[in-house]
C-alpha cells in the first residue's frame, strides 16, 4: 500500500479547490499515481505536484490529469474553470486593470487594455496555448500573441483578433461585438480625408504619428511609430542618422572602458565644380613611392654629397641653365 498523502494547502482557497478536485477525481478512477503517469505520459512527480495545493499546474497538465482518469468534456472544462480561478489569484493582476467594455471602445489605446483584461481572465495562458487553441495557428503567431498580451500592438485583421479571442476561451458567439469594437477602433487611427493630405502619404503618416504616446523610441507604446518614421526618411538622411547613432553607440562603449571617440570629421572636396551639367568633386592625395618616405617634419636634411671630380649638383644645374638661356648659333656654310 501506498503512502499516504499530505493534506491538501488551502492556503490559497482557489488553488486548493483545484488541487483537492483532482484528487477527487483519480480516486474516482480509481488510480494509482503510477498507473495515471503511464496512461497521461507524465511522471509521477509532475502528477502528485498538481494536487498538492502548493502550486499551480499547468493548463495541460490539469486536462491530462483529468482524461487519464477517465473525465470526460464537462470534467475536462470543469477543471479548466478550476484552473482559470486559480491563476488569476495567483497573478493578483485582474483587479487592478481597468478597461471598457467592447461595446465602449473608441480607440485603439482601450481596444488593448480590453485585450489585455481578456488574457488576466483566462488566467494568462501561456502564449503557446493561445496560438494552440485559436483554431488558425498561421493566423496568430507566438510572436504576435506577445505583442498583444504585452500591449506593444493591437491585432493586425479580424482574423487575428478573432483568433486571439478564441485561444483566450472567449466562446465565438461574442465574438461580433469584439470586431465591431476593433472596426471602430482602427476607424479612429485613420485621418479625415484631406485633400491637401491626400496627395502626400509621407505628411499623412507623420499626422498618424503625432497622436502616438510620446516619450521616444525606448518606450513600448511609442516604438511602432518610431518604426514607421524610420521607414519614411529618404536614403541620405537615413544613412545620416545611421552614421551619428553608430557613432554615439561607440562612444558609450569607449567610455565604459574609460576612452573617448573623437567626433567625426566632415569630409570636403579639395575642389568642387560642375562638367557638362554634373557635379565633380576633386581630392588631391600626394603620391610616393612604396618605402621611400621624405624626411619627417622638423628634423634636419643631411648635405648633399658632392660626386669626385665634378661641382656640386647645384652648380652643375645653373650651368645646364645657363646653356639653355644661350641662343643657338647656325653656321651657314655658302657653296660656290
Amino acid at each position: 500500500m501506498g503512502r499516504r498523502e499530505n493534506p491538501v494547502d488551502h492556503s490559497r482557497p482557489a488553488r486548493g479547490r483545484l488541487a483537492a478536485y483532482l484528487r477527487l477525481r483519480r480516486q474516482s478512477a480509481p488510480m494509482t499515481y503510477r498507473e495515471l503517469a503511464r496512461a497521461t505520459g507524465l511522471s509521477s512527480a509532475t502528477l502528485k505536484r498538481a494536487a498538492s495545493g502548493t502550486v499551480v499546474p499547468r493548463h495541460t497538465t490539469v486536462e491530462a490529469y483529468v482524461e487519464g482518469c477517465g473525465g470526460g468534456a464537462a470534467q475536462v472544462q470543469y477543471a479548466g474553470e478550476l484552473w482559470r480561478h486559480a491563476r488569476i489569484e495567483e497573478r493578483g493582476r485582474l483587479s487592478g486593470l481597468h478597461a471598457p467594455r467592447p461595446e465602449l471602445i473608441s480607440d485603439a489605446a482601450d481596444l488593448s487594455r480590453a485585450l489585455e483584461v481578456v488574457w488576466e481572465q483566462a488566467g494568462a495562458p501561456s502564449l503557446r496555448d493561445i496560438r494552440d487553441r485559436s483554431g488558425n495557428p498561421l493566423a496568430l503567431p507566438v510572436s504576435s500573441a506577445a505583442r498583444i498580451v504585452n500591449r506593444d500592438a493591437i491585432p493586425a485583421d479580424e482574423q487575428q483578433l478573432e483568433a486571439f479571442l478564441a485561444g483566450c476561451g472567449v466562446p465565438p458567439d461574442k465574438h461580433a461585438a469584439w470586431t465591431a469594437a476593433f472596426a471602430k477602433a482602427t476607424a479612429a487611427h485613420e485621418l479625415p480625408q484631406e485633400p491637401a493630405a491626400a496627395d502626400r502619404p509621407v505628411e499623412r503618416r507623420l499626422l498618424h504619428m503625432a497622436s502616438a504616446y510620446e516619450g521616444g523610441p525606448g518606450t513600448r507604446t511609442n516604438s511602432q511609430a518610431w518604426r514607421r518614421l524610420v521607414e519614411l526618411l529618404p536614403p541620405a538622411a537615413l544613412d545620416e542618422a545611421v552614421a551619428i547613432g553608430m557613432h554615439s553607440y561607440l562612444a558609450s562603449q569607449a567610455s565604459l572602458n574609460g576612452k573617448s571617440l573623437p567626433a567625426p570629421l566632415p569630409w570636403q572636396p579639395d575642389l568642387f565644380t560642375t562638367h557638362e551639367g554634373r557635379y565633380v568633386a576633386v581630392e588631391v592625395k600626394t603620391l610616393s613611392s612604396r618605402g621611400r618616405n621624405g624626411p619627417a617634419a622638423g628634423g634636419s636634411v643631411n648635405k648633399p654629397r658632392t660626386p669626385a671630380g665634378g661641382p656640386p649638383p647645384t652648380a652643375r644645374a645653373a650651368q645646364v641653365r645657363t646653356k639653355r638661356r644661350q641662343p643657338a648659333t647656325h653656321r651657314l656654310t655658302a657653296i660656290r
